[in-house]
C-alpha cells in the first residue's frame, strides 16, 4: 500500500440480530456499508460508492 492509503476490509456485518449465517455471524468482519453515506452514488452507473472515500483520521 502507499503511504496515505487506508485499507479496511470488508465484512457484511453478520454479527446483527436477526441474521442467519452461523458460520459468517461467527466471523462478521467490520461492515463497510455503516461508515458510508447510504445517500453516495456513483454518478456514471448509480451504483453505491464502495471505494475511493476520502477519511480523516486522527490519534486517540
Amino acid at each position: 500500500m502507499m503511504p496515505g492509503v487506508v485499507s479496511l476490509p470488508h465484512g457484511w456485518g453478520h454479527d446483527l440480530a436477526g441474521t442467519r449465517l452461523g458460520v459468517a455471524a461467527e466471523r462478521p468482519g467490520v461492515n463497510l456499508n455503516a461508515l458510508l453515506d447510504e445517500n453516495l452514488r456513483d454518478p456514471l452507473s448509480g451504483n453505491a460508492v464502495l471505494s475511493g472515500v476520502a477519511v480523516e483520521m486522527a490519534p486517540l
